[in-house]
């Protein structure tokens, strides 16, 4: 047998890249998948923050919560309105906000919107 390769194009290696989930470990034994959100989920957390998007420092904290997508298995919504948010907050505290903060860095490091519109160019 023969065995086939596949490569992928600059646009279908993003996409990839956005469906791959990690799972990290709280220190309570809760499992958090984590997945890259899309661009547009950034504009709509701006949306639901409303005014507290003023405070760049409270914009900061709360962009890792995009990225969570399930706390033990149960899939966690998108943040659509301030309460959603705060409630993701609490629901997590401060173990889980910890998880999901090294789990975003060791897995998705920072963020570069710029290479990855320069990667799409390349179609």
């Amino acid at each position: 047998m023969s065995e086939t390769t596949v490569t992928l194009n600059p646009t279908e290696q993003l996409v990839a890249a956005a469906q791959q989930t990690f799972d990290v470990t709280d220190s309570r034994g809760r499992v958090i998948t984590l997945r890259k959100p899309g661009v547009l989920a950034q504009f709509r957390l701006v949306e639901a923050l409303g005014e507290t998007a003023r405070n760049t420092t409270y914009v900061n904290m709360v962009l890792p919560l995009l990225f969570v997508s399930a706390i033990d298995a149960e899939p966690v919504g998108q943040l659509t309105n301030k309460l959603q948010v705060e409630g993701l907050i609490q629901r997590l505290d401060d173990p889980g906000l910890e998880a999901v903060m090294k789990g975003v860095e060791a897995h998705f490091g920072k963020q570069d919107a710029e290479a990855d519109r320069e990667a799409l160019k390349k179609d």
